[in-house]
C-alpha cells in the first residue's frame, strides 16, 4: 500500500530520469538501496524546464536562473543575493521571478501528492540536491501556505537563496513568492535535515551553514550533517552515511 511519498528535486543541469537513475541505486551500509528500505513510498521525481545559462552559453535544466552578471562555474551557481549597483535590481527580478514559477509549480505537486493521502501532508516529504535544495526550501516556506506541515525536508549540498536578506528581514521572505504571511503558522514546524560536504567544490558548505542559521533563526527544528570524500568533488551524496542519514530521517 501507499503510505507516504516523497518529493525529490534535482540539481542545476541535471533531469528528473538522471537524478532518479543514480540516486535509486546508491547503497545504504546494509547493501539495500532507498526503494528497498522505503518500499511503500511513492518516489516523484519533477523536471526542471530548459532555461538559458550565461555562464554555460546553453540552455540547461535549472529550477531558475542565474545572474547575467554572473561569474561562476559553479553548477549551482550560490551567488544568489540581493546585489548592489546598477542592474542589481533587475537581475534580482529575474532569478525572484523564476524561482517564483517553480515554487508555484512545486507547491501544486506537492498539493496533488497531499491529496492522493488523503490530505495528509505529514506523511509527505520534500528533497532537494543543490539547486534543488535551494528551490525545495522556498516551496517549503515561501508559497504562503503556513497551514501545510509536511513530513520533512532534506537539503543536501544546497543553500538559501536570498539568505542575508531573509535573516534582515521575514516579511521580505514571505512577500517576495506570496502576499500570505508565512511569519508564523505550522509550516515552522516542518523537520528539517540539511546535509553538506566540507569538501563541496561548487556550494561552499558555509552556504549551507548560513541556510541552517535562517532556518534556527526561524525557530525550525533543524538537524545538521557534514561529511568529506563524497564524489563529484564533493556535491553528491556520501556514501554510505549521508543515504543512511536521509533515509532514517525520513
Amino acid at each position: 500500500p501507499h503510505t507516504h511519498t516523497a518529493i525529490l528535486l534535482h540539481g542545476r543541469g541535471s533531469t528528473a530520469k538522471e537524478f532518479a537513475d543514480d540516486l535509486l541505486t546508491l547503497p545504504l551500509a546494509n547493501g539495500q538501496t532507498l526503494p528497498d528500505r522505503l518500499p511503500s513510498w511513492r518516489l516523484v521525481f519533477p523536471s526542471a524546464r530548459e532555461v538559458w545559462s550565461p555562464v554555460f552559453q546553453e540552455f540547461i535544466p535549472a529550477w531558475f536562473e542565474d545572474a547575467p552578471s554572473s561569474s561562476s562555474s559553479s553548477l549551482a551557481d550560490p551567488t544568489l543575493s540581493l546585489q548592489e549597483g546598477e542592474g542589481a535590481h533587475d537581475e534580482h527580478h529575474l532569478q525572484a521571478s523564476s524561482l517564483q514559477e517553480s515554487v508555484r509549480r512545486l507547491s501544486g505537486i506537492l498539493d496533488d501528492e497531499i491529496a492522493l493521502l488523503g490530505g495528509d501532508a505529514g506523511r509527505v516529504a520534500l528533497v532537494g540536491i543543490s539547486q534543488g535544495a535551494a528551490v525545495g526550501l522556498w516551496t517549503l516556506l515561501g508559497s504562503g501556505r503556513a497551514d501545510r506541515v509536511l513530513g520533512g525536508f532534506v537539503g543536501a549540498s544546497g543553500w538559501l537563496p536570498f539568505a542575508k536578506d531573509v535573516s534582515r528581514s521575514l516579511n521580505f521572505f514571505s512577500g517576495l513568492l506570496s502576499p500570505a504571511s508565512t511569519s508564523s503558522g505550522n509550516v515552522l514546524s516542518t523537520p528539517v535535515l540539511l546535509c553538506h560536504g566540507t569538501d563541496d567544490a561548487y556550494v561552499d558548505i558555509d552556504l549551507g551553514r548560513a541556510a541552517r542559521a535562517v532556518l534556527t533563526g526561524l525557530g525550525m527544528k533543524v538537524e545538521w550533517r557534514e561529511y568529506s570524500g563524497a564524489e563529484q568533488e564533493g556535491h553528491w551524496f556520501k556514501e554510505p552515511e549521508e543515504i543512511d542519514d536521509v533515509v532514517n530521517f525520513l
